[in-house]
């Protein structure tokens, strides 16, 4: 499942990267078995636990929703970013959060060097999720360590 799931959020991120929009399509179908797979087996596609699931669910709207609101962030970046913490559970969420804010970061100074003067210009922040969702997904907890808190 875990690699079904990374290649989805791979195109998902490469489909942002190419158009600058992240379709609710693409979501859904994911969105769906996901939360069905928490509500008959209390578990998620990925192992974490139905609270865990909405905690990272939770974390992601709780940190991402005021870049959007500030119109720095795309709607459908902050839905994608929100599927992949459905997946991943509170604990591993929060590790793809820092780890994809690293890269969100360096993007920012290229993008900035390269639209220097474009105060509008957007940059796709899917494929940052979706880079840090993959290395989640190979080796987590990246750069948290685990406590078993969550």
């Amino acid at each position: 499942m875990a690699i079904t799931v990374g290649l989805w959020a791979l195109l998902v991120g490469a489909y942002d990267a190419y158009t600058r929009r992240v379709p609710n399509l693409a979501l859904l179908p994911l969105l769906v078995v996901a939360v069905l797979a928490l509500l008959v087996n209390g578990r998620g596609l990925l192992g974490a636990g139905i609270l865990s699931s909405l905690g990272g669910l939770g974390a992601v709207f709780l940190l991402l929703l005021p870049g959007y609101a500030l119109g720095r962030m795309g709607a459908g970046d902050v839905k994608f970013a929100a599927c992949l913490g459905l997946l991943l559970g509170l604990q591993r969420t929060l590790d793809m959060l820092l780890l994809a804010g690293l890269g969100l970061g360096l993007l920012a100074l290229v993008w900035l060097r390269l639209f220097a003067g474009d105060r509008k210009a957007r940059f796709p922040a899917a494929g940052a999720f979706a880079l840090a969702f993959g290395a989640e997904l190979l080796g987590g907890p990246v750069l948290l360590p685990s406590t078993g808190w969550f």
